[in-house]
């Protein structure tokens, strides 16, 4: 059987600030605005959470739980990426065969390189926690298994800094015991019919004799009404599967973006179209900044609205050929604004999706290099990089200087608001 390794860095965002700002461990923190903002809790550290915050939670109900002395942060995707990337560079020294599946977790099959440490994984896995915590200061989680599923869960057990490892032949005593709602792959939709069926564990799938036979007549019921027998047929097979050590899910390597996206809530609800489109067009160069730097094109692109009563809309074109070009893009963009949003009503949030992505060698390498808008990009990505982001603007995004404050990564959209 292989040798699974799942790496989940503890707190992400909350644990870069904490390695950069040491005099904030202990505190309360809430990285996504600052006290007062409209936004969403977009990473508590684990003090925050005792007090009942959670991720996506809004700021102003976070600061209702937590006491005075909690610090809230904006934070910087730009700080997060670069100890993203020096994590991931990290794991290179253990193990080639890496599938990064988000901004701070990755799978490693370390089958092929147990040998240098004498065949202990959790001696492999303490030594990758070590030097992460010494070269960049975060505490990380590690489930080790013979699958991505169970490696998964196992890392949630028991963080932070977590290290459970799930023996070969044990897969189906791991999981029975567990809520089958800790399972990936069943979500919020699923767990209330399974519990309908008098399905609570794992143990429930992988044992179907332990179902509990009292609730006969509702429980037939929900299941016929749920569409049960075909339910639990997928999902036996599946958690059949992984507690047989035969998961499915093999390591993607190259593993491909399926979109990039970028939104934002507004400090006040606006109507203002000249803001509205001001911010979309800095949404949209994000978007398109990250698709340059990862020698990606996009076809499809998505504009979304969100109104004062929390209504969401969104719509989306396809390009007649893939670009990264922020002003083809937002072209686009401008188009799908009008059809959503009535020039009278109050939006309280707004956002920009690429997808449908192709790598630019593939499709159209001319255009990041070559032409005069690709070259264009490329060096305003570069003056940027050297000067800021407010060293060189175009003019619609200009405005947004009344509005927000700015760092060398570009807008503080969430910072507070000056003009409004």
């Amino acid at each position: 059987m292989p040798t699974i390794f799942l790496l989940d860095i503890d707190c992400f965002f909350a644990s870069v600030e904490m390695s950069l700002h040491p005099e904030l461990r202990g505190k309360p923190l809430c990285i996504g605005g600052r006290r007062g903002d409209r936004g969403i809790v977009a990473c508590p550290n684990y003090e925050a959470r005792a007090y009942g915050v959670k991720t996506a939670m809004p700021l102003r109900t976070a600061e209702k739980l937590l006491p005075p002395e909690a610090v809230f942060l904006p934070g910087s995707h730009r700080v997060y990426g670069e100890y993203s990337e020096r994590v991931m560079d990290l794991l290179c020294d253990f193990t080639p065969d890496i599938e990064q599946v988000s901004i701070d977790e990755a799978y490693m099959d370390v089958s092929g390189c147990l040998h240098f440490w004498g065949g202990d994984p959790q001696a492999m896995a303490r030594a990758m926690k070590e030097r992460i915590w010494k070269e960049c200061g975060l505490s990380t989680s590690i489930g080790i298994a013979s699958n991505k599923v169970c490696a998964k869960i196992a890392a949630g057990l028991r963080k932070p800094d977590g290290l459970v490892l799930v023996p070969h032949g044990g897969e189906k005593e791991f999981l029975a015991p567990l809520p089958v709602e800790m399972v990936p792959g069943i979500g919020v939709k699923t767990t209330p019919k399974l519990h309908a069926m008098g399905i609570f564990t794992v143990a429930d799938i992988l044992h179907p004799t332990s179902h509990i036979p009292a609730r006969t007549t509702e429980a037939k019921f929900n299941t016929v009404r749920s569409g049960g027998p075909h339910l639990t047929s997928w999902i036996g097979r599946y958690l059949s599967a992984v507690g047989n050590g035969s998961d499915t899910h093999i390591m993607q390597y190259d593993r491909v973006e399926k979109s990039i996206s970028r939104d934002t809530t507004f400090g006040q609800d606006s109507a203002d179209r000249s803001f509205i489109e001001a911010t979309l067009y800095y949404l949209t160069e994000k978007c398109c900044k990250t698709l340059r730097r990862r020698s990606m094109l996009a076809s499809t692109i998505t504009a979304k609205v969100r109104f004062s009563d929390f209504t969401t809309l969104q719509k989306q074109m396809t390009l007649a050929s893939p670009t990264a070009d922020e002003r083809e893009i937002f072209a686009l963009v401008r188009r799908l604004l009008a059809t959503l949003h009535p020039h009278n009503r109050m939006l309280r949030l707004v956002g920009v999706k690429v997808s449908q992505l192709t790598p630019a060698a593939d499709a159209q390498p001319d255009m990041i290099k070559g032409d005069k808008a690709g070259c264009l990009n490329q060096r305003l990505d570069a003056l940027r990089e050297k000067f800021g982001y407010a060293s060189i603007q175009w003019g619609i995004t200009h405005s947004l200087g009344k509005h927000f404050e700015t760092d060398d990564d570009g807008y503080r959209l969430h910072s507070p608001v000056y003009g409004m």
